[in-house]
């Protein structure tokens, strides 16, 4: 028989009080695997719908990953309705008889186990595991533990363990309102590849775009921001290139809300990424010299490619933008970059895969892996590129092969 953990709970987000439970069970009881079981839908807590359930998993996976005795259980992740440990439970013992299971909890919830639904039926399916603070009232717990063993036959093992006292929803509150010192607080509450994950996908900030104060305008108010850009673009821009304006807009929308993304912001950022555009190549040179903006080898050969980095700063200064990640993403998206996050990476492949384009080549194949594998669409995007402009004899832009590098060795 293998003696398999189970670590159930909402995960929103994974911090490391989930990590140290895991690992206290791991080691004291002698446990060949421990499974994180993140719950679709917890009977007895409002969810965040923000953050949708694959995001939960996905914070997960990335910490299993680095640990061997860990695994991602996605049983519950599965159902529709509510999730209910006696229920899963039963499901995984019948599916796996060489199991011998330990439902792993904290002390908190060994308080609560009666209140549970079917207690008797946890009971008889798994050995129940519990953390336990070292400074915690040892003889109220055994007073709790002897209770539950008579009533419902259960078999409690008690895990000393050294956890800090995390909860996901202070953390969620540490985020939203964006404290002094939090980088180095959430460093301490969260592994190093969750806090990034919620980083890139922008969690628990309420999705918020950063604008200028003199533009007053609350991040609720994406219609109206949507509206005024709109508006100023169609009056700057020739009507071919407000098209292709608008489905680049769309389709960072769309490949937003396939990847978690925030799809106002990306969308933001795909209205704004051609703002340069009404500037002929010298004058993009022109402006982009009188305000300092570098310019490169490939771009002085060819200035044209200039109309990102000048549409990032338009973006600023005209149309109020300081959302750092939708300056960044404008920037670049001619090119790419070396490390680009997850909005760079929409907007880039957005622009190249958007409704209006027609002449590109493996264009039906570049958009179909793009709601698949993004990164996969990009290297082939780029790919494309390098290959067409060394065709053409232009000018190849050094960031663009530093991308594709980095892609092809990050993969």
């Amino acid at each position: 028989m293998k003696k398999i953990g189970i670590l159930g709970g909402t995960f929103n987000p994974f911090h490391k009080g989930h990590l140290y439970i895991a690992n206290a069970a791991y080691t004291q009881l002698g446990l060949d695997l421990v499974y994180i079981m993140p719950c679709g839908i917890p009977p007895h807590k409002d969810m965040d719908s923000s953050v949708t359930r694959y995001q939960r998993m996905s914070m997960c996976q990335k910490v299993c990953s680095n640990y061997p005795y860990l695994r991602l259980l996605d049983t519950e992740l599965k159902e529709d309705g509510p999730s209910y440990s006696y229920r899963t439970l039963e499901r995984i013992r019948e599916g796996h008889t060489d199991w011998e299971l330990y439902f792993i909890i904290g002390e908190d919830s060994l308080d609560q186990f009666s209140t549970w639904k079917h207690p008797e039926l946890i009971a008889q399916s798994a050995s129940l595991a519990v953390a336990i603070r070292r400074a915690g009232k040892r003889a109220g717990i055994d007073k709790v533990c002897k209770a539950i063993r008579e009533e419902y036959g259960a078999r409690i093992f008690l895990l000393d363990s050294d956890y800090i006292d995390v909860s996901s929803t202070e953390i969620r509150h540490i985020i939203r309102e964006k404290r002094d010192g939090v980088e180095q607080t959430l460093a301490s509450l969260i592994p190093a590849e969750v806090l990034s994950f919620i980083r890139e996908h922008r969690l628990y900030s309420n999705g918020g775009i950063e604008l200028s104060p003199k533009k007053d305008i609350k991040p609720s108010d994406f219609p109206r921001l949507k509206a005024d850009i709109e508006k100023k673009l169609e009056k700057k821009l020739k009507p071919s290139r407000y098209m292709h304006t608008i489905g680049v807009a769309y389709t960072s929308a769309s490949l937003a809300m396939a990847n978690g993304y925030p799809m106002d912001i990306a969308f933001i950022a795909g209205l704004l990424h051609d703002c340069a555009k009404y500037m002929s190549p010298s004058e993009l040179y022109a402006f982009c010299e009188k305000k300092d903006i570098e310019i490169s080898a490939a771009e002085k050969k060819s200035p044209q490619l200039l109309h990102a980095k000048a549409g990032a700063y338009l973006a600023e200064k005209d149309y109020g933008i300081t959302d750092k990640d939708i300056l960044h993403a404008v920037k670049v998206h001619t090119t790419g970059c070396p490390e680009m996050n997850l909005l760079d990476q929409i907007l880039f492949t957005a622009d190249y895969i958007e409704p209006n384009r027609d002449k590109a080549r493996r264009l039906t194949e570049i958009r179909q892996a793009a709601f698949k594998d993004l990164r996969l669409a990009i290297e082939m995007i780029l790919s494309d590129t390098i290959e067409y402009l060394k065709e053409t004899g232009k000018e190849i832009d050094q960031t663009t092969y530093k991308t594709y590098e980095w892609l092809k060795v990050s993969r």
